[in-house]
């Protein structure tokens, strides 16, 4: 008598599918539970070979893209526990030690403005993280309650990251420009031996070691590092007609300013005539930094430029920007800050706002770049690239002290701002791409993707 071998549905398949994809999830988090080193999500077990080496490993670039992991029950337990600090430390990796002498003796402060994304923050604050270093934190005035509370422990943690309730942070209003400098000027006014400050907005990702960025940091020699674009007089609102204390400039918001400019700044009655003069205008924080320190002979701040001459360079003589932008050859004049823009056409990820969220398929070619800082990645998006950044980065401490910053100080501002003229420069054509940078596109022509 024959056997009549019995079939088995589709929705069978499927279902024995899910129950063993469920199993293994299960399994996967009880080890990551069991083990504590394991927990901590920078610590998240991803093979990022391919991702990081760009290779063509077609079926493991798409399986780095389409993993996720559930961050919304650590978002959960660090919003309801009992012990604020000990569940940090269970998920994130907090520097407890300098990693170096030469670190430990060049402190860093940082300014953040933030609003939603707990994890992500806190992720963010543990990427950058060093005991030596100085952190102000401003939390939009309409973040989630819990949120706030939840942030607001954070001092307890730490005491060298302050947490301070701002104001509204909303796109194009000067609540913005607030907040940021009401943190630096919080900064610059402590009794602590910070070297230079960077402000971060709440997707940034270091692209550099620490070490890395104390070495460019003295390879600058006290450069007050903005990117520098024409301003828009557009963005003038209700100051058309009520002359500026200085000379405007269009900037990125991220900058890094060393400390000597910072005590300058907040002392000096041209800078606080500025700070008034920008709120009634129209995103007043691209317009604050390079106005601060574009014009030496009005405003002689520590490490300014003349951001004219580069502006009328630009105008006159039509060079060619560097393709290859590596530590090696540096190839820009800005580099506090990565981000690419809808009209750049260099977005592999996803657009929001004309600005990319980086994936993926963007890593390869980041880990390369000479910034000090990508903006930006999410963590609701392709976080494995965000993770494989940092293990990518973190596997570069060893190798950091052999690292070589000498290119950095032959960036065109490095020069200008130790006195040569912007026909000496040893590298004009750095001066000529910005963060806002397209060779097709007129600087008007931007606005229209925003």
């Amino acid at each position: 008598m024959r056997l009549r071998r019995r079939s088995i549905d589709t929705p069978t398949i499927l279902y024995l599918i899910f129950t063993v994809y469920v199993a293994l999830q299960t399994c996967y988090r009880n080890d990551l539970a069991a083990i504590p080193q394991l927990r901590k999500i920078e610590n998240i077990p991803l093979n990022c070979t391919s991702v990081v080496n760009g290779t063509e490993d077609s079926r493991q670039i798409e399986r780095m893209k389409q993993w996720t992991f559930d961050f919304e029950s650590i978002e959960f337990e660090l919003k309801n526990t009992t012990d604020f600090c000990e569940t940090v430390d269970k998920y994130f990796n907090f520097a407890r030690n300098a990693t170096s002498i030469e670190e430990e003796e060049y402190p860093l402060a940082y300014g953040l403005v933030v609003y939603k994304e707990l994890v992500q923050v806190i992720l963010q604050l543990s990427l950058f993280y060093q005991p030596q270093h100085l952190f102000c934190i401003k939390i939009d005035v309409l973040a989630d309650p819990l949120f706030k509370r939840a942030l607001m422990n954070l001092h307890e943690c730490f005491p060298n990251i302050n947490v301070f309730y701002g104001a509204k942070s909303e796109w194009g209003t000067f609540g913005i420009l607030e907040n940021v400098y009401s943190c630096f000027y919080y900064l610059a006014t402590q009794n602590h031996p910070w070297k230079y400050y960077q402000y971060l907005s709440g997707s940034d990702v270091p692209m550099r070691t620490n070490l890395e960025m104390v070495r460019i940091f003295k390879a600058m020699g006290g450069l007050f590092n903005t990117d520098i674009e024409e301003f828009e007089y557009n963005r003038k609102f209700r100051r058309e007609t009520i002359l500026p204390p200085v000379p405007l400039f269009k900037s990125s918001m991220s900058v890094a300013v060393p400390r000597a400019a910072a005590d300058y700044m907040i002392s000096s009655r041209r800078v606080e005539k500025l700070y008034k003069y920008l709120r009634k205008t129209w995103i007043p924080d691209e317009s604050f930094w390079t106005s601060v320190a574009g014009s030496p002979a009005i405003v002689p701040v520590p490490g300014a430029i003349k951001a004219k001459d580069i502006v009328l360079f630009r105008r006159n003589f039509k060079l060619q920007a560097p393709i290859i932008n590596t530590v090696k050859h540096v190839g820009l004049n800005y580099i506090a800050r990565y981000q690419v823009w809808q009209w750049q056409n260099k977005c592999r990820g996803v657009l929001t706002h004309a600005s990319c969220v980086f994936g993926v398929d963007d890593v390869a070619e980041m880990v390369t770049r000479p910034e000090l800082v990508a903006h930006k990645f999410y963590l609701s998006y392709q976080p494995a690239a965000l993770i494989c950044m940092e293990l990518r980065r973190r596997s570069s401490h060893p190798l950091a002290h052999e690292f070589d910053a000498s290119s950095y100080s032959e960036m065109p501002t490095v020069e200008m701002a130790q006195g040569r003229s912007v026909m000496e420069v040893t590298h004009p054509d750095w001066l000529i791409p910005t963060s806002f940078y397209n060779p097709d596109l007129d600087p008007g022509d931007y606005s229209k993707f925003v």
